[in-house]
């Protein structure tokens, strides 16, 4: 029987148990005949380098799952001491103090800002959304608001005035204003008068 011969007879009968124990008895398993093993088949070395990855995945995540956790606690102690007791009381005053200061500096200031806006015949539902930082902010803000509503005005008036005034009845005792007098009228002067301006903007 020739070596052909034998390896078809073996392949014949690889399931025959006899027959592979006594081939296992010829080349026993051992560490360096399955590392060479390993390191000449391609897909014998993938297999096991696949499984020593997942392996040390695993003991990884056990690693860090019982000893993660303490280590970066330890270190965070270590760079950012805690803090006792009076510590803590005293930082929590200081932000009481902080936020009685902001309120007391709001009240001011609100109170600043609808005198202010009163004084100007500013619409006081707007005075929250124009308090600054200080006192000097808010009126500045304030001031915008006055210039924005000056120019709405002075615009719908513009809009309205084509060139001659509105003529009252000859009974009516109310002042006749004609449209240029109006365009050289102040803002106060506008809103003295502002029934009759407005009727004779209506008329136009």
């Amino acid at each position: 029987m020739n070596l052909g011969q034998v390896k078809q007879f073996i392949e014949d009968n690889k399931t025959n148990e006899e027959l592979q124990s006594y081939l296992q008895g010829l080349n026993p398993y051992s560490v360096e005949g399955i590392e060479r093993f390993i390191q000449s088949n391609k897909e014998a070395k993938s297999w096991f380098d696949s499984t020593v990855d997942k392996r040390l995945a695993k003991s990884l995540e056990t690693w860090k799952a019982n000893h993660l956790e303490s280590l970066i606690s330890e270190e965070i102690k270590k760079r950012f001491p805690a803090k006792d007791e009076k510590e803590i009381e005293v930082e929590r005053l200081r932000a009481e103090i902080e936020n009685m200061k902001q309120e007391k500096l709001r009240e001011r200031l609100t109170s600043q800002a609808i005198k202010i806006a009163s004084e100007k015949k500013l619409p006081l539902s707007l005075v929250d959304f124009f308090i600054g930082a200080d006192e000097a902010a808010t009126t500045a803000n304030l001031t915008v608001l006055e210039q924005a509503i000056q120019l709405a005005v002075q615009q719908q008036i513009e809009q309205r005035l084509k060139g001659d005034g509105y003529t009252p009845p000859a009974d009516s005792t109310r002042k006749t204003f004609t449209l240029d007098a109006i365009k050289g009228m102040s803002q106060d002067e506008i809103n003295k008068n502002w029934e009759q301006v407005k009727q004779a903007l209506q008329n136009k």
